[in-house]
């Protein structure tokens, strides 16, 4: 998810949560039933780290975990 879809969920979920089960508005909740649907399918579909290296280890070895930035 970009960054500002994530911001609008955030921000939905916890104005339909204030708004709309604690304020009782029925129009929030539903504004929260959404974004948490957004959430959800964002996790389902969201796409996975790409694995770059796996390789088996014995007992004794080491190995250094680094992190790059992604070529834009």
């Amino acid at each position: 998810m970009g960054r500002l879809l994530r911001t609008l969920v955030r921000r939905g979920l916890r104005l339909g949560w204030r708004r709309g089960v604690l304020g009782g508005n029925r129009s929030w909740v539903v504004v929260g039933g959404l974004a948490l649907l957004g959430h959800l399918a964002g996790r389902a579909f969201g796409r996975e780290a790409d694995v770059v290296v796996r390789e088996r280890i014995s007992p004794g070895e080491a190995f250094e975990v680094r992190h790059l930035p992604r070529d834009r």
